[in-house]
């Protein structure tokens, strides 16, 4: 019996204007900046540059510890700036509305009106608590159940445990979820060794390959995802 919906955050539900810095991510480093600023006199430049130099930690590393991170090499140390400079980048982007995916409202409320649970399950730089106040600027909060974050959890897909810890929280056995994400690797490959039913959305055809040899279910639209839960609720 299904009882719950995984869904992937960053591409599949939502999405960003293209740039070479999100726009998320530059209006946390502003604030993050202007923390450091008020205590010293710091370039902005040198912020990005000290941020691109480390990007490679912040799926997983702690929000706030990424933050002190960057605030620890341009040369900050005291431990109030460090922890005024970590608030201020974690609630940075707390205002910034993202662009929801086509389909994304009606999987979700498709889902809650066949009374299952949905969980998020993404890697990404947000806290669960970032995750949920972006969902909620775009009008989508209310569907969500839990949301489980890399960032918090030191576990990235395609780790199994991250979405067994996801399941976990809302007492569903990985056999009673569906997952749905456009990526092969990350999403489909974590969810399958995690036991749930994965679901491709195929937004690029990269990978398609890999699941169609496992026999994945593969959609290039969200609206079509709820035909597959339709399939398996009725099963």
């Amino acid at each position: 019996m299904l009882k719950a919906l995984s869904v992937d955050l960053w591409g599949t539900l939502i999405e960003d204007e293209p740039g070479p810095i999100e726009t998320y991510t530059y209006m946390k480093l502003k604030a993050l900046w202007e923390v450091l600023n008020r205590y010293g006199n710091v370039d902005f430049n040198n912020v990005i540059e000290v941020y691109k130099k480390i990007i490679r930690y912040k799926d997983h590393t702690p929000s706030h510890l990424f933050a002190k991170m960057i605030a620890l090499i341009l040369g900050f140390n005291n431990e109030k700036v460090l922890e005024e400079a970590s608030i201020a980048y974690e609630q940075g982007a707390y205002s910034y509305k993202p662009r929801i995916i086509p389909g994304a409202r009606e999987l979700l409320e498709y889902a809650k009106n066949s009374k299952l649970r949905v969980v998020v399950v993404t890697n990404t730089s947000f806290s669960a608590t970032g995750v949920l106040k972006l969902l909620e600027n775009a009008g989508l909060g209310d569907y969500v159940d839990y949301v489980a974050s890399s960032s918090d959890l030191g576990v990235e897909k395609p780790n199994p445990r991250i979405f067994q810890i996801a399941l976990r929280a809302i007492n569903v056995e990985p056999y009673e979820a569906i997952h749905v994400g456009d990526s092969c690797s990350r999403d489909v490959l974590g969810s399958l060794f995690a036991g749930l039913k994965p679901v491709l959305y195929a937004r690029k055809h990269s990978s398609v390959e890999l699941c169609k040899a496992l026999n994945i279910p593969i959609v290039d639209s969200l609206k079509k995802t709820i035909g597959v839960l339709e399939a398996i609720l009725k099963s």
